[in-house]
């Protein structure tokens, strides 16, 4: 993007770079990045762009912000203190070791045009917090595509753009049936404003129709994360074996060292991790297993009296006693005893309140199969452990209601039908890289361990109105497996099954108030 002499002032103080995709910030109040961040999820317009475009809504707060900037000389003035403390970083962490220092750095990153696929390697990381473009308020074409330069120059390069074109082609399509059926079964009602309900309807609208998006779509996420994690989160990048990753990793650790030049030095490719990752490939696809199993959510592992367990921690802390003798009581207990003390603990819970902490010492591992798109928002559950085998066309894919309902059910499965019988050449030769070419639709399996605690925030979260239809399924399988096998845990977990044709009417009503604020 062309920017001024007087934007380039501007966005010079701000950012590492006014010409990359990635980019890392500097001299933002924490308050204005989280806002800043926050406009990657409904937003098309890059995060620099955003940024003048909040200061530009009053001309004179900018030129006054201009004249500031002139006056310190970009913010030399604080040159001499940076160096000091760089000096101090480079004898602490790098001559002594006290790498827990870094801790206290923390840094907020851009990142612009990257492929959905990447996103999950970037998320997987758990001390950090992200905004990623929603699928949900932003349209995507084929504009947007990560091209891998291993299938741009593959034999079967043809094949990936015409179905790539399909993909995007029958996304935009499906655009405007969809959008009258959601119209047609959730009109406009008393009471509701036309600009939210248009919003909400939209919403809908995109919840069904990105299932068709493919991995390989571009987007961009906000990332704040503290200088120790990120050494890690580099380190994992680098050691990756996809190309889109390793230059990702290159490209933040240039731009985040600009800003933290002293803490990222050992941030390189590792070698266990890349050796691991080739031989374990290899092991693997030396074993055949042959498995069916797709059931939504699986309970593959669990502890064997995790009611006593957690009533002895819960107890543990009000006594002054030895975990072994109050576990032993806890054992000699009548049911009634049990559930008075598990009322007591948790009775008095409101609506924005989450168990405490005793609930974290069982865990419970589940397998889930579900399409990519609603994974990518379980993900998010960082807390939890998760193991994620790569993205194949191997499960098949789901088809949305709404969807089906507006009668271009034919449409969808033509593309999708698409997908798997080139994904099935590609993947022969490609295996990593055919995952590009998966869309959100597909279904994946993996792993997913979260303690008592977790459950209880997955569910209560995951089943609210404005949520999507299909991790709600997901958080209804397992409040119900958790509500049959371990009815006292489970007491005090809220699962909502209110049902609301416009799940999202609530918030965009909130959000409309919000943008008469001023200008975002």
């Amino acid at each position: 993007m062309d920017y001024s002499d007087d934007d380039k002032k501007i966005l010079d103080y701000f950012f590492t770079n006014t010409d990359k995709s990635i980019f890392s910030t500097k001299n933002f109040h924490p308050e204005v990045w989280a806002l800043m961040q926050a406009r990657y999820s409904r937003s098309r317009l890059g995060l620099r762009e955003s940024f003048l475009k909040l200061l530009k809504g009053d001309t004179h707060n900018f030129e006054n912000l201009k004249k500031e900037i002139e006056k310190t000389k970009g913010g030399l003035e604080a040159q001499h203190a940076t160096e000091q403390a760089i000096q101090f970083m480079e004898k602490w962490v790098l001559g002594f070791g006290h790498s827990s220092v870094a801790e206290g750095a923390v840094i907020g990153l851009g990142l612009e045009g990257v492929s959905i696929l990447a996103t999950k390697v970037i998320e997987d990381n758990r001390l950090c917090s992200y905004i990623e473009k929603s699928t949900r308020y932003v349209s995507f074409d084929n504009s947007t595509i990560y091209m891998d330069e291993k299938l741009k120059k593959s034999e079967f390069s043809e094949e990936i753009k015409e179905l790539l074109d399909l993909l995007f082609q029958t996304y935009l399509e499906l655009h405007e049936p969809v959008l009258e059926y959601v119209k047609k079964i959730a009109p406009m009602k008393e009471g509701m404003t036309e600009v939210a309900w248009t919003r909400a309807c939209e919403a809908r609208r995109f919840d069904a129709i990105r299932y068709l998006l493919p991995a390989c779509t571009k987007t961009s996420l906000g990332w704040t994360v503290n200088a120790r994690q990120l050494v890690h989160a580099i380190v994992k990048l680098l050691s990756h074996p996809m190309k889109e990753m390793n230059e990702i990793g290159e490209q933040v650790k240039a731009e985040a060292t600009k800003v933290l030049p002293s803490l990222l030095r050992f941030a390189d490719r590792n070698y266990f991790m890349v050796k691991t990752n080739k031989e374990m490939t290899k092991l693997g696809d030396s074993i055949d297993v042959e498995d069916e199993n797709q059931s939504p959510v699986t309970l593959v592992n669990a502890p064997a009296n995790p009611d006593d367990t957690i009533l002895a921690a819960i107890m543990y802390r009000f006594k002054q006693q030895s975990f072994a003798k109050v576990i032993a009581k806890i054992k000699s207990m009548t049911t009634k005893e049990k559930e008075e003390i598990f009322d007591t603990f948790l009775k008095n819970m409101g609506q924005f309140d989450y168990p405490m902490r005793e609930l974290e010492h069982e865990q419970f591992t589940f397998e889930i199969v579900m399409d990519y798109g609603a994974f990518r928002d379980l993900q998010r559950h960082r807390i939890c452990t998760q193991t994620n085998p790569l993205l194949t066309a191997e499960l098949g894919y789901d088809i949305p209601q709404d969807i089906a309902n507006s009668g271009v059910a034919d449409q969808y499965i033509t593309a999708m039908d698409k997908v798997k019988e080139v994904y099935e050449k590609v993947v022969e030769k490609y295996p990593l890289e055919a995952q590009y070419l998966v869309p959100l639709g597909y279904k994946k399996r993996y792993l997913l361990t979260m303690n008592l605690r977790a459950i209880y925030h997955l569910v209560k979260l995951r089943t609210v109105p404005f949520a999507h239809e299909s991790y709600r399924l997901i958080a209804y399988k397992v409040y119900d497996i958790m509500k049959e096998k371990y009815p006292l845990l489970s007491k005090y977990i809220i699962c909502n099954y209110s049902k609301e044709e416009l799940g999202r009417l609530k918030s965009e009503e909130a959000t409309e108030k919000l943008e008469t604020v001023g200008p975002l």
